[in-house]
């Protein structure tokens, strides 16, 4: 189990370091609320996850280090855990579902682009 969460974290470090056309926070807003999740419980995902991309911004602009980049992705991840245990049930339903839809969407890429060689 150990060895497949750090290659997830490995996975997730690289795809984050790619560069990825970003979501204004009004379409990761109406992203989050069509899945079911809360105004309150969208804007408190929201604020965590520019918190962690602030605070993955070095003073020097320097890049970081792949383990910082891992620890930044776990301490996002306890942060949207523990902000979403004090949501809602409902909140918490629809956070899983979503979590569930993207983890399936983010499969379906990796294997996609295992069985294109890369491509």
């Amino acid at each position: 189990m150990f060895k497949s969460f750090i290659l997830i974290a490995f996975v997730a470090s690289a795809l984050l370091a790619a560069p990825v056309p970003e979501k204004t926070p009004e379409e990761t807003r109406a992203e989050l609320l069509s899945f079911g999740l809360s105004p309150q419980a969208a804007d408190g995902l929201i604020r965590i996850g520019t918190e962690a991309k602030q605070s993955a911004v070095k003073p020097d602009g320097a890049t970081q280090s792949p383990l910082e980049v891992i620890g930044g992705i776990f301490k996002l991840f306890a942060d949207m855990d523990a902000f979403m245990k004090t949501q809602s049930p409902e909140d918490q339903a629809a956070a899983k579902k979503m979590f569930e839809t993207k983890k399936a969407e983010d499969d379906a890429k990796w294997q996609n682009l295992m069985q294109n060689g890369g491509k």
